[in-house]
């Protein structure tokens, strides 16, 4: 048995990988799209932009001063809240 491929199977193998993985992002960037647009027409795009901003600002101070910022998912508080507020408010306003 011999487990050797020839160069055509090799190419055939990445062009398959490489189009999975374009695949992949490609429906990512539809949902992220997707996402914006529904938090736009709800008006809950402005006060999500303002609590992520705070959250990367903070990491990015703490950084700039040598604090440990290794607590697990920092950001992650600040997305539920949002999600939290988007969702209690019945999504639409």
């Amino acid at each position: 048995m011999s487990l050797a491929l020839d160069l055509d199977t090799v190419m055939t193998i990445l062009l398959i990988r490489f189009a999975l993985i374009v695949a992949a992002v490609s429906v990512l960037v539809i949902i992220a799209f997707t996402i914006l647009i529904v938090l736009k027409r709800s008006g809950q795009l402005g006060a999500i932009r303002r609590r992520v901003e705070t959250v990367v600002r903070n990491q990015l101070r703490a950084r700039a001063a040598g604090l440990p910022t290794d607590r697990p998912n920092p950001g992650r508080r600040g997305v539920l809240s949002a999600l939290d507020r988007i969702t209690k408010g019945g999504g639409r306003t």
